[in-house]
């Protein structure tokens, strides 16, 4: 089970592909309940974006069919493949100090 918080997945490799997104996430028994925090992405892919299709907050149903496919490896990290194409987003828990 994912720990509550929030999560980071950011890519740094040039300007053209660069990008930085925070969510907060929540897991509940028949959910995920992700909230855009910050975004920032210049020319990188969008899909994060696109998902969440100008709202802040989404739920993804963990027993029901989704267009976007999500793992879990740890308490700590996932994986969400929005629409399962372009490019997967790794998330892992921010340190907040």
């Amino acid at each position: 089970m994912l720990r509550p918080g929030r999560y980071k997945s950011e890519h740094d490799g040039n300007v053209f592909q660069a990008y930085r997104y925070v969510m907060e996430v929540k897991e509940t028994a028949k959910s995920y309940i992700f909230k855009l925090l910050e975004v920032e992405n210049r020319y990188a892919d969008d899909h994060i974006e696109i998902m969440f299709g100008g709202k802040k907050r989404i739920v993804l149903p963990k027993d029901k069919p989704c267009r976007h496919a999500m793992r879990v490896w740890s308490a700590h990290d996932f994986t969400i493949y929005p629409f399962q194409a372009g490019v997967p987003f790794y998330f892992e828990k921010e340190d907040v100090a």
